[in-house]
């Protein structure tokens, strides 16, 4: 049963698999919580047992699947309920068939997948540096750090076009 769906009873406990929390009121590391609907504290999974007050095995948590393969099936053997709470978060609870296809959990991609990533990451670029240099050719002004208000005195870039006839020339 995957917690916050909308099918989720707010009543079912809730198997929150935290590697390492700190439990900054009992000074003691614990491996797992396990939560009910309302996030009170039901069963641990302790790194030490000797300070548990509620381990898996003395308040006797059991998992029960509901759908898939394990339709109904039930498990209150403690190493049992660990073992799926543990995977739980992990995001894969059943062993699947990784022979036939042979998957191994890296995630790979084919020569056009690729091709396709290259091209749009390289047209991002470039659309990117079209606007930038389209931008700093209309505020060169702004880029060349020439205040604003001194268009009244100076007009800028009205001798810039060297060898160019129709450029302004400066009497001296």
């Amino acid at each position: 049963m995957w917690y916050g769906s909308a099918t989720t009873p707010s009543n079912y406990l809730v198997l929150l698999v935290i590697n390492g929390i700190k439990d900054t009121f009992n000074k003691k590391y614990t491996e797992g919580l396990v939560l009910d609907g309302d996030g009170i504290v039901r069963a641990d999974v302790p790194f030490r047992r000797a300070e548990s007050k509620y381990s898996v095995e003395q308040v006797g948590v059991t998992v029960e699947f509901y759908g898939g393969e394990l339709n109904g099936v039930s498990y209150s053997d403690p190493a049992t309920v660990k073992k799926y709470a543990r995977r739980a978060q992990l995001g894969e609870i059943f062993e699947l068939d990784r022979a036939t296809l042979k998957s191994d959990g890296v995630f790979r991609s084919s020569p056009r997948g690729w091709f396709t990533f290259g091209h749009a990451s390289f047209a991002l670029l470039f659309f990117f540096g079209h606007i930038w240099h389209g931008a700093r050719t209309l505020f060169r002004d702004v880029f060349a750090g020439i205040d604003p208000d001194l268009d009244a005195q100076v007009e800028f870039g009205a001798f810039q076009k060297l060898g160019d006839p129709t450029t302004r020339r400066q009497v001296v």
